[in-house]
């Protein structure tokens, strides 16, 4: 894949991606091994890897009662293929999967702007801009999403695409309609804007039309039909009341779109919670967008519409939590705006030299940006110390986590015990069928918790009273040795 390259280039591309493959893991490992991952939502997907590795289903106890089966809550089949790897890397197998996925996700950005320019300086610049991207290390910074491998498959159709290599093009749509139900309304949109892109080549064109047609089929199905086939009776769609800005009913919604385009337009922009706090958080995502090379979907605007239902989901929603570049919700944008910037860049009309060094001002301008969002933001809910891999602040604590660490390992616990654990403590013991986020242990017969590690949702005030209150139960027997770090109760039968 590297034929085209010179040595020098060869050497560069290898660093790049050595050194943002230290970076990435740098934060997600390092954030997991200091247990700053959690039940919400490492916890649950551990524990569905554990389940599926052992050829069972998963009935997300950690999500019960509200969810009985984990499909119930996200179609998410795609898991099936990440099962394996279980067995070779345990509680960090979705975080190396991950990362190993935004690292292929960057080279098929790179291969993309190399065939559509055939330009290889201007495609190591879509490279770095990629890879720096404030979408890739919110995401990285909070635990696992199937969001995050879906979108990095996007390179990857694109690639197909231009290739004309339609087997792999269609195995790389079909990965990313089964990562997930909003990833299939996703797949709409991208092929649309696709079949947009390539409008003038007819054969493209028309198996991009049929793809957004599937597409939509597709999630209709697992909207409507799968995932209500796994509901407990009565229930409806958990996430059917995210959208109460668009209305409470299907027609409603409808209605709302049709009757008041400029109440919907502003809402793209307008913070309608009525809490000051949310204020400037969707301005931020904005200028974000424009600043890493949205600008350019101004005159690309196919890639625009590959983002309609990212800045819907985003935007509409009722929690303002989303409105923002924090978490896994912003890593859409990433692949779509490198594809867009190689398009726009490789279409003016001067030298490729002068390309060259407006690929990388791009790229520079997107990585001085990311570093200045990691240090502070507007989102109230953003913690700097999960993203700032270059801060001493984030690898605090190590010596006290390698205690605990060897604790945890060393507990008279098997995958039979039902557990009741912290919520940073979930995703190193999800593996086994029941596993509960404490305080809730009504089925458990075993709690453990380590106090001197985060609390949340428990302020750490609470936890003295928390274990006078288990060391004193009639419920609990406390079996932890003395001056241990990690406490752990068996239920008294």
């Amino acid at each position: 894949m590297l034929q085209q390259y010179t040595a020098k280039q060869k050497l560069s591309i290898y660093t790049i991606v050595g050194l943002f493959a230290l970076i990435f893991c740098s934060i997600s490992l390092v954030n997991h091994y200091l247990f700053r991952t959690y039940a919400f939502d490492l916890g649950i997907y551990n524990n569905m890897l554990y389940s599926y590795s052992h050829l069972k289903l998963n009935y997300t106890p950690l999500q019960q009662p509200l969810v009985y089966h984990a499909f119930a809550d996200h179609f998410e089949p795609v898991f099936f293929l990440f099962a394996p790897f279980y067995w070779i890397f345990g509680s960090y197998t979705l975080l190396i999967i991950q990362i190993v996925f935004v690292l292929i996700g960057g080279i098929g950005a790179m291969r993309f702007a190399q065939l559509h320019s055939n330009n290889n300086t201007l495609a190591i610049a879509i490279l770095i801009q990629f890879y720096a991207m404030w979408g890739v290390y919110s995401a990285l910074a909070f635990d696992f999403h199937n969001n995050i491998t879906a979108a990095m498959i996007v390179p990857w159709v694109m690639v197909f695409a231009q290739q004309r290599k339609f087997k792999p093009l269609l195995i790389c749509w079909a990965l990313i309609l089964l990562s997930k139900e909003n990833m299939a309304l996703f797949g709409i949109f991208m092929c649309l804007g696709l079949a947009l892109h390539y409008f003038k080549d007819k054969p493209l064109r028309n198996l991009f039309l049929l793809l957004t047609a599937a597409s939509a089929v597709y999630f209709v199905l697992v909207v409507k039909v799968f995932i209500p086939s796994f509901q407990q009776p009565g229930a409806g769609y958990l996430y059917d009341s995210m959208y109460k800005s668009l209305g409470t009913t299907p027609q409603e919604i409808l209605g709302n779109v049709i009757n008041k385009p400029g109440y919907l337009f502003s809402l793209l922009f307008e913070n309608y919670s009525g809490e000051a706090l949310f204020n400037g958080i969707k301005s931020e995502l904005h200028f974000s967008v424009l600043i890493s090379g949205g600008i350019f979907m101004l005159y690309k605007p196919q890639f625009l519409v590959m983002l309609i239902p990212i800045y819907a989901q985003k935007l509409f929603n009722t929690d303002a939590a989303r409105w923002g570049i924090n978490y896994h919700y912003s890593i859409e944008f990433v692949p779509v705006l490198t594809a867009c910037t190689a398009v726009f860049i490789t279409s003016i009309n001067t030298t490729e030299k002068y390309k060259h060094y407006i690929g990388f001002v791009v790229a520079l301008c997107t990585l001085y940006y990311t570093i200045s969002k990691m240090d502070s933001r507007v989102s109230i809910w953003y913690d700097k110390v999960n993203t700032r891999f270059y801060a001493p602040e984030h690898y605090k604590d190590a010596a006290l986590v390698k205690t605990i660490s060897e604790e945890l390992n060393n507990l008279p616990l098997s995958t039979n015990d039902a557990i009741s654990a912290q919520n940073n403590l979930v995703p190193r013991l999800a593996n086994r069928e029941y596993i509960y986020l404490y305080p809730e242990s009504s089925n458990a017969n075993t709690i453990v918790i380590a106090p001197k590690t985060n609390v949340y949702p428990l302020k750490d005030s609470a936890y003295t009273s928390v274990l006078d209150t288990l060391k004193a139960s009639i419920y609990w027997q406390n079996i932890t040795p003395q001056n241990k770090e990690v406490f752990l109760f068996k239920r008294i039968k």
